[in-house]
């Protein structure tokens, strides 16, 4: 016969359970990742503006880095409700050291709840925000924080995304990338990825929160090709694209492509041509052998004595061509400042160098000759075929007087400062292989750019092909802005930053806090 459970069984029970109900809650406040995160933004002391790819690690090596304005959102099971103390680094960027040399804060970290950090800012450019790639606001989104991107996470399906080139063609911009990294598989895009954007004059963003870029996609959505390539195995790079008017009047524009397989062979070079209809390059010639001048690095327009000049900047404008279409289609009307004999290629070994009869060195635009850049003077300097005051650039850093090798920029007019301006990239550096970004300016062209100023450190990291986007100066030119890709190659980092690695980062730059050194 069974038996009815007692009065104080039921009463053991119902506590028992009331018991269980009360830990499980009290398991989910502390540790369940379903609660509110903790919310720390990281601002720039001087402006108040959140800082990006700031880096927080915990006592156990727990590492968060800053999305686009600045947010972390930390909810670690174990940790919440718990006082947390973040270490805190950046490039650029660092708090005081306390009495053991730790630089960081602590927080009680409170599900909800948010604080700041108040960062000290060492570049004079201003870090904003990461242009490309994969969860530029992905912390703001957990904390449920307003976002001005149309595309906060992700635009076109691009992870990653290397060197940028951009042109204004009427009312919008051309954006252009090289390799491009998908979510689906590890080989994405490699014969070049595109986008839109409207001039911010015309209805496009105010460039120190965004670029609006409208990527051309293809049928899955994901960053399409401008190139057709037919050589399996390769990649196409794009260099030098300009503006110039075809024969039927239109402004249409031209770049250098270059298919190769990876940093090595090229396999074939030209000049293509961007079809507004199809929104890719059309080769329209091919170079019949390896030409010794073409478009590289970047373009502008400039008039010497009468006659409009495309000049590339690779970061010393060195190279030019006439700004007619049928110059820009043919290697043999390129000019190249240097101190060869015409005609001649650089044979390190038996320069032909170009001396007057009293054996001064000299220098001149020269058709179908080989370019002397900064490298090559380096090396002639050090074989003494050169003398080291003979070299043209003697570019040095402005502040230590220390010789600098600039490796990739670009140069642009500026009317706020009155002369020619190059945001440029140095080889060898201190802070970082290819990782420095300078500022150094010039009344002339192609200009000896004797004096930089450094704008950006980047700490073992590379930052390479900064490019400074002229379209987007304000304030009559004050404020520029420019931007590069970060990456660990050619580094001596062993772990890329996650979601930032291999993708390009905009700087802001107020050039009313620079020294300018014009020559």
């Amino acid at each position: 016969m069974s038996r009815s459970p007692t009065r104080w069984t039921m009463i053991l029970a119902s506590l028992l359970l009331a018991w269980l109900i009360h830990t499980v809650l009290s398991a989910q406040t502390i540790d369940s990742p379903t609660s509110a995160p903790f919310g720390i933004q990281v601002v720039d002391e001087q402006t108040g503006r959140g800082v990006p790819l700031v880096e927080l690690t915990t006592t156990n090596d727990i590492r968060l880095i800053t999305d686009n304005a600045g947010w972390i959102a930390f909810d670690e099971p174990g940790l919440m409700n718990q006082r947390v103390y973040f270490s805190v680094k950046s490039h650029g960027y660092s708090l005081p050291a306390d009495g053991f040399g730790n630089r960081g804060q602590a927080f009680d970290v409170r599900p909800g709840e948010t604080g700041t950090i108040k960062i000290q800012r060492h570049n004079l450019a201003e870090r904003l925000y990461r242009v490309t790639g994969q969860g530029q606001f992905h912390h703001s989104v957990k904390l449920g924080k307003p976002v001005p991107w149309e595309y906060a996470n992700l635009n076109g399906e691009v992870m990653g995304q290397d060197s940028t080139q951009a042109i204004q063609l009427g009312d919008r911009i051309l954006w252009t990338w090289g390799d491009t990294a998908r979510p689906s598989y590890p080989l994405g895009n490699f014969a070049t990825s595109g986008a839109w954007s409207k001039l911010p004059a015309k209805g496009g963003m105010d460039p120190s929160i965004g670029i609006d870029q409208q990527y051309l996609v293809d049928q899955d959505g994901f960053s399409k090709p401008m190139f057709v390539n037919d050589i399996p195995g390769t990649v196409i790079w794009m260099h030098g694209m300009c503006t110039v008017d075809a024969p039927n009047g239109q402004t249409k524009v031209l770049t250098h492509y270059s298919i190769r397989e990876g940093l090595g062979k090229e396999r074939r070079a030209g000049i293509a041509m961007f079809n507004e209809s199809t929104e890719q390059f059309d080769q329209v010639t091919r170079f019949e052998e390896p030409a010794r001048l073409y478009p590289r690095g970047q373009s502008f327009h400039h008039v010497d004595d009468g006659q409009e000049y495309i000049y590339f900047a690779t970061p010393y404008p060195l190279i030019r061509v006439a700004a007619r279409w049928d110059a820009v289609l043919d290697p043999t009307q390129y000019e190249a400042w240097t101190c060869l004999e015409e005609g001649f290629d650089l044979d390190l070994k038996k320069p032909a160098l170009a001396r007057d009869g009293d054996g001064k060195l000299q220098y001149a635009w020269r058709k179908n000759t080989d370019l002397v850049g900064a490298e090559q003077q380096r090396q002639l300097v050090e074989r003494g075929e050169i003398k080291q005051e003979e070299a043209w650039i003697q570019t040095v850093d402005a502040q230590s007087g220390r010789k600098i090798v600039l490796h990739r920029g670009s140069v642009r007019w500026n009317d706020y400062l009155d002369c020619w301006v190059m945001i440029a990239n140095e080889i060898y550096g201190e802070s970082s292989n290819l990782g420095e970004v300078y500022i150094l300016t010039s009344k002339t062209l192609p200009g000896q750019w004797s004096k930089a100023e450094k704008v950006v450190t980047h700490d073992h990291y590379t930052f390479y092909n900064p490019v400074h986007h002229d379209f987007l100066d304000q304030d009559g030119g004050r404020r520029i802005y420019f931007d590069g890709t970060y990456t660990k190659q050619f580094s001596a980092k062993k772990f890329p930053t996650p979601r930032y690695d291999y993708n390009t980062i905009m700087y802001g730059l107020d050039l009313s806090q620079i020294n300018t050194h014009t020559n």
